[in-house]
């Protein structure tokens, strides 16, 4: 492990928007507080999704004026349904406001096959995904690498620092090569619509087939609801179903333990959850863990997992040196 641990957050509903937002804040706050070294934001759309961030940004600017380290993530972007211009603008400010802790994620709109009604959504076709993200992704790299969108109009403030730290979710090994070609960072996403072609560790290893001598940045998520015993855990997660019944809706049909195994949810005590974890094929190229805690952020023990991860499990992993070091 080369970076300090970061923690990723699936803003969902349940709550009221202004305290679920709130909720959002006090997370960042709390994971500063344990040494969290980024905060990631998932960016979701349309409340039938239960999403309740369709935008991450004024989000990840009141984020910035609760904290003072963390760094801010924006996990991520969905190019296709933003316009480049505005979307450098949003950055470049949210950069500004934060002191220079952006780190900015795009990616396609993938996931857990509700691609097609977010599309519908923003009146897009489904099928123009890859094209409308190759064009938009184009774009934003032109624009932070030049910092203008014509000749003598440049963007303000100007976003060129932020070039080197794009990052690119993707479940597609022959995306994975182009983001390295590209020299951004790689968010390999096995359980989006695009994982079909490979898991995490078929993802990264394209990715580093075609870096070079280019410095990998690999940030892999792994979702866990850390207990004090086995038992402890799942009691955990099924106060979340109880805490959550729109949210698990139709979706336990088979059971609370092959629900968590479809998304890959380790629900355990710490230390299983460390074995599982260095037990992994992912953990000698990672540079940077997100750790997902599933669980809504009005969960009574919700800080209490971060403080468990943060101390039961991430010390861990210290020891942890990518393969390509």
């Amino acid at each position: 492990m080369t970076m300090p641990p970061s923690l990723f957050i699936q803003v969902r509903t349940g709550t009221k928007p202004a305290e679920t937002y709130r909720q959002a804040i006090e997370a960042a706050v709390a994971a500063e507080r344990l040494g969290f070294g980024t905060i990631w934001f998932a960016t979701r759309h349309f409340a039938a999704h239960h999403a309740a961030l369709p935008t991450v940004f004024p989000l990840l600017a009141a984020v910035a004026q609760h904290t003072s380290r963390i760094r801010l993530g924006s996990g991520v972007v969905a190019l296709p349904f933003e316009n480049p211009v505005r979307l450098v603008e949003d950055a470049a400010v949210t950069d500004e406001l934060s002191g220079g802790r952006l780190e900015l994620g795009v990616g396609k709109g993938l996931g857990f096959g509700l691609s097609a009604t977010t599309y519908a959504g923003f009146g897009l076709a489904q099928d123009d995904r890859e094209s409308l993200y190759a064009s938009r992704l184009a774009t934003l790299h032109s624009l932070l690498e030049e910092g203008t969108v014509a000749p003598g109009i440049p963007i303000h403030p100007d976003p060129t620092s932020l070039r080197h730290r794009v990052w690119q979710s993707t479940g597609n090994t022959r995306t994975a090569r182009r983001v390295a070609r590209a020299g951004d960072g790689l968010l390999p996403h096995p359980n989006s619509e695009a994982g079909k072609d490979g898991d995490a560790h078929r993802l990264v290893d394209a990715y580093l087939a075609d870096l070079g001598s280019g410095v990998p940045r690999i940030g892999s998520t792994v979702a866990l609801v850390p207990g004090g015993t086995d038992d402890d855990a799942r009691a955990i997660f099924d106060a979340d179903v109880t805490l959550s019944p729109d949210y698990y809706g139709g979706k336990l049909g088979g059971g609370a333990d092959a629900y968590r195994r479809g998304l890959s949810i380790h629900c355990a005590s710490a230390d299983r959850l460390v074995a599982e974890i260095l037990g992994s094929p992912v953990p000698a190229a990672t540079t940077d863990w997100l750790f997902h805690v599933p669980l809504a952020l009005h969960h009574p023990r919700y800080t209490e997992c971060l403080e468990r991860i943060a101390t039961d499990i991430v010390p861990h992993l210290r020891s942890l040196e990518p393969a390509h070091s």
